[in-house]
């Protein structure tokens, strides 16, 4: 199976510095304190990552912060963890 290295910024903490509420408001700044993570990815998935991004006009690492977000906050870690076992997953040695 093909796999693509994608590294992503993960926000460890995040503020939001609102702007003026007038015609132009400000954009929204996230994530004031930024850790790197790399990890392998099925290449399919991977793919559909960086499409959905483009045609949405959302970055990658938005997108893999959102829904490791609501993965999070689906179960305490040990029903998580469960989850994913049954689901086939374990840990990955690099090729």
């Amino acid at each position: 199976m093909a796999r693509r290295t994608t590294t992503v910024s993960v926000a460890a903490g995040s503020k939001r510095a609102g702007g003026n509420h007038r015609s132009n408001p400000a954009p929204l700044r996230t994530a004031v304190r930024i850790a790197t993570v790399s990890h392998t990815l099925d290449l399919r998935l991977a793919e559909r990552l960086r499409e959905f991004a483009f045609r949405q006009r959302i970055s990658e690492s938005a997108v893999i912060e959102h829904a490791l977000r609501s993965f999070f906050d689906g179960g305490s870690d040990a029903e998580l963890g469960s989850q994913l076992r049954r689901a086939g997953a374990s840990l990955r040695r690099r090729a």
